[in-house]
């Protein structure tokens, strides 16, 4: 059971996002408010089948569980500007990592309330968290050097530039919403020569193309910015790695004997958390941009399916961590969701087009399967 809820989960988290694969999801906000909309309606359902109370009695609420459901909604909140900061490639395998390593570190130490988890063969356990976590950074650079081929691609021709700019497709994994800023989009920006840029040039008899007139990501972007996104990325993450801590101490006692010893109990709770964090910020968000606010309406239907598949992922998780633990669970859900969006990616939608990229993905892929198999084994 507790590795077949890891490939629904793996499976799930990889593909939830494409249902607005293609569309503009903005800032974030409306998208995440309405796709929160989705993951209740299967935090009803679990409640209503799933849970120990008989027929379609729903389970106690629980305000814990929905404060760590609220917890993971904060991080997800951070990811759009997080990409706007430092990129796609890094912010992804920044709170990714982070995201890993905390899970890992909470079971295996039995921190926050969790209680400590006893593994059989520690050290398949470790190296194989290693090799996942390395191959974090293979993905990154196949999505960086993809990026910067297709930059280079863009830039031949004034042509191709307006085409560029008025597209909604890029080369962004399908672990998030494609339009909200990624590595490719900056490389763009800075291929794009300004027009005050050209007209220097054709005075001095000097091309766009020249090392005058070219930027590098690094020196083009603030670096007080990209500290700030790094940091958020990594806390990104650790709310990513608790968010199971609260609802996984209730249901072990840890707040006192009258809560439920079912994982289930506690999924409503916590997707009512999520969709209360969802509409909070929601609220403020249209108060302070007002006729600003970019809330399409052509975007509710995806995101709530995307939303929906992000509950059934995450519902399977819930229940993974309690038969494997979260030592052998979160490294196996994490990568599991970076090989099916990479291989989503490349199948459906031509992404790591270039070679290098791909070379790096196949590095990447060779660390993370036995890196996977060694994790499964370990328990």
């Amino acid at each position: 059971m507790g590795y077949s809820c890891c490939l629904i989960a793996g499976v799930g988290f990889g593909i939830n996002y494409l249902p607005v694969k293609g569309i503009d999801t903005g800032d974030g906000i409306f998208f995440s408010a309405v796709m929160s909309v989705g993951i209740l309606a299967v935090g009803l359902v679990t409640g209503m089948v799933l849970s120990s109370p008989p027929g379609l009695l729903m389970p106690k609420f629980e305000p814990w569980a929905a404060f760590g459901g609220a917890i993971w909604m904060c991080g997800n909140l951070m990811c759009p500007y997080i990409i706007k900061l430092i990129g796609m490639g890094l912010g992804l395998t920044v709170w990714d990592l982070s995201n890993m390593i905390m899970g890992w570190f909470t079971g295996h130490y039995g921190l926050f309330g969790v209680q400590k988890e006893h593994i059989d063969r520690p050290r398949e356990n470790s190296v194989g968290l290693g090799m996942a976590v390395l191959s974090l950074v293979f993905f990154s650079l196949a999505a960086s050097f993809d990026a910067k081929e297709g930059g280079a691609k863009m830039d031949t021709t004034d042509e191709t530039r307006e085409d560029a700019w008025n597209s909604e497709e890029d080369t962004a994994s399908t672990a998030f919403p494609a339009s909200v800023g990624s590595e490719s989009d900056l490389e763009i920006q800075i291929a794009t020569p300004a027009p005050q840029t050209v007209g220097k040039s054709i005075e001095t008899k000097k091309t766009p193309g020249s090392p005058q007139d070219q930027m590098t990501p690094c020196q083009n972007s603030d670096t007080r910015n990209f500290a700030i996104g790094l940091n958020m990325a990594l806390v990104a993450g650790v709310f990513f790695g608790t968010t199971f801590d609260l609802p996984t101490a209730l249901m072990e006692g840890r707040f006192g004997d009258d809560h439920s010893g079912a994982i289930m109990d506690y999924v409503f709770s916590h997707f009512c958390g999520i969709f209360a964090a969802a509409s909070a910020a929601l609220v403020v968000y249209s108060a302070v941009m007002r006729e600003r606010r970019y809330m399409p309406r052509r975007m509710i239907l995806p995101a709530i399916a995307s939303g929906i598949l992000w509950g059934i992922a995450q519902v399977a998780w819930f229940q993974a961590n309690i038969d494997l633990g979260f030592s052998v669970a979160f490294p196996i859900i994490g990568s599991l969701t970076g090989i099916v969006g990479l291989i989503v990616g490349m199948a459906f939608f031509g992404e790591v087009k270039s070679n290098r990229g791909r070379l790096w993905s196949f590095v990447g892929l060779a660390l993370r399967l036995p890196g996977v198999v060694l994790i499964a084994i370990s328990t």
